[in-house]
């Protein structure tokens, strides 16, 4: 299907009316089935009308009654032909050549500063937008039709945009509301001074430092994770006869505490000598611990790839620099010595604080009796991989967040996918990031070349199973490079992802593998072996000073000399 195209010539307006034109290559158009549908896969709608010529089509859509006699709402719609295969529309490179264009030198000028490619053509597409006010000339009230390259998903898309003011609400809603917020505000203060007075007083009755190890998360619902490594470790050391050991966790950081563990919190806090945080911990930097509190931060992920912290300060979602989040870790612990600059950086604490003895949960990957369990139960619970060449599909997701989040299946061919796993005796694992709302599909011709294990348990498991990693910008890589075995990295939308998500290293000098951004070549790469995979070792030895398995262990001995 890689030569079979369904290219956009032209676009223009008749009023409401979009048009457009456009032809094939390599197929005819059988049917009027041309389809806008949205990236998350939740919203489809045909054309009204589709005019066909040979190759040639020219497609109606008026935007007023496209969704069962209303608008489409906000959104990015690719545009598809939808037959025995989907199609996805790609746009004509005239459209994208700024010869094409009367730009002044201005414009020209102003084209030319864009970064990347995809800034530069939606400069130029920005020509077909259109504009849809209220009474004209209304700024508050507007629907915007761009039809534009998504940086999502680096494909052609309309781009829709409707802009109006929050409904009024009527006087009786308006004064719930402020009598709500003053109820919320004071609650919120009452259950800060409780907070805050349970805290201090137990810190005051425990100035002396004590044997209280306190493990806690915001984020976590039970003692898995880093916690789990450096919690078994402790028992093998038999500290729990010399301290006392609790835990308090939290699903995640909107989820309310329940009565009791509203007041035993702050009292553990405030008597724990040794408290062991994994992430974000907000009520963690609203206190005052004493000198002889140790707050230690495990964090939850190996290595530095994406930035978090204060190395976003400015940025949205980002901490300034004012803020005193993270601040108070007494230690941190990380895989090598070319993390702690960058976690330094992140949680804005001195880098003499922090400590590369290697993540404790990437114990289990030098494990090899554990490998060999884990090994013989994956095969019980996957016989497709028996005798097989087992290659895991792991990428993130796209979009802005939990509720757009999705991944581009259409960016997989899976029929020469299919054919390459024929070929060469190859099984493909999907395991898609759980954020992703849209569902993979997987034909029913594909079963015995495709599994989807995306609500599998631990991906680490999966790895001792894995003879190819294929990714993008996931952090899995860190895991995976232990096993020394090849990785590619599916990039397509790298320009836009690389300028709108900083990374500590440049993405193509970091990743540990060969890079492709089209499936050509990734499809290229596999029949080729071409991995570069000698990029591994030196990636391994750069981020893992240990490659022992006992990270654990010189976490508990520099934390309690044991």
């Amino acid at each position: 299907m890689n030569d079979y195209k369904l290219k956009v010539d032209n676009i223009y307006w008749e009023r409401i009316q979009l048009f457009i034109e456009g032809h094939t290559e390599g197929f005819e158009i059988e049917s009027k089935n041309l389809i806008l549908r949205n990236l998350t896969e939740t919203k489809e709608v045909e054309a009204n009308d589709v005019e066909i010529i040979g190759e040639y089509f020219k497609a109606r859509f008026n935007i007023a009654i496209l969704d069962s006699g209303n608008y489409l709402p906000s959104g990015q719609y690719l545009l598809i032909y939808k037959n025995d295969f989907e199609y996805i529309a790609d746009i004509n490179e005239n459209l994208l050549d700024p010869l094409n264009y009367e730009l002044d030198e201005e414009q020209l000028e102003r084209y030319t500063l864009f970064e990347t490619k995809n800034d530069k053509n939606n400069y130029l597409l920005s020509y077909f937008k259109h504009q849809f006010k209220k009474g004209g000339n209304s700024k508050k009230i507007n629907y915007t039709v761009f039809p534009k390259i998504s940086k999502q998903v680096n494909e052609f898309v309309l781009d829709i945009i409707f802009h109006k003011p929050k409904p009024k609400t009527n006087k009786v809603k308006v004064k719930w509301n402020k009598y709500k917020k003053m109820y919320n505000d004071k609650s919120y203060k009452i259950r800060n001074f409780f907070f805050k007075t349970i805290f201090n007083v137990t810190k005051f009755f425990h100035l002396r430092k004590g044997n209280t190890v306190l493990f806690t998360s915001d984020s976590r619902s039970e003692m898995s994770g880093n916690f789990e490594y450096v919690y078994n470790e402790m028992l093998r050391q038999n500290l729990n006869n010399t301290y006392k050991i609790h835990s308090l966790f939290k699903s995640n950081i909107s989820t309310r505490r329940n009565f009791i563990d509203k007041f035993k919190f702050p009292f553990l806090l405030g008597k724990a000598d040794y408290i062991f945080v994994d992430d974000f911990h907000p009520l963690l930097y609203t206190v005052k611990f004493r000198k002889s509190q140790e707050i230690i931060q495990v964090w939850h992920a190996v290595g530095a790839f994406k930035t978090v912290g204060y190395s976003r300060a400015g940025k949205k979602g980002g901490p300034f620099f004012n803020s005193v989040n993270h601040r108070n870790y007494t230690k941190a612990f990380v895989s090598s010595e070319t993390d702690i600059p960058f976690y330094g950086e992140a949680f804005g604490i001195m880098e003499r604080n922090i400590i590369p003895t290697g993540v404790p949960r990437t114990d289990i990957l030098f494990d090899k009796n554990y490998e060999m369990k884990i090994i013989t139960e994956m095969k019980e619970e996957l016989p497709i991989i028996e005798d097989k060449k087992v290659i895991l599909f792991a990428p993130t997701f796209r979009g802005n967040g939990h509720h757009t989040a999705h991944y581009p299946f259409f960016k997989i061919d899976f029929a020469r996918l299919a054919l390459y796993c024929r070929k060469n005796n190859a099984v493909v694992l999907f395991k898609m990031h759980p954020f992703v709302k849209n569902t993979l599909n997987i034909p029913r011709e594909y079963k015995n070349y495709f599994v989807d294990v995306s609500d599998f348990r631990e991906v680490n498991d999966i790895l001792f199973i894995t003879d190819i990693l294929i990714s993008d910008y996931s952090s899995l890589i860190y895991e995976f490079a232990v096993f020394k075995r090849p990785m590619l990295f599916y990039a397509f939308d790298l320009e836009d992802y690389v300028t709108s998500r900083d990374f500590y290293e440049p993405y193509e000098k970091f990743v540990p593998g060969k890079i492709v951004e089209t499936f050509d070549d990734l499809i290229s790469s596999l029949y080729n072996n071409d991995f570069e995979q000698e990029k591994v070792s030196k990636f391994l030895d750069k981020h893992f000073k240990y490659h022992d398995g006992r990270a654990s262990e010189r976490v508990v001995r520099n934390i309690f000399g044991s």
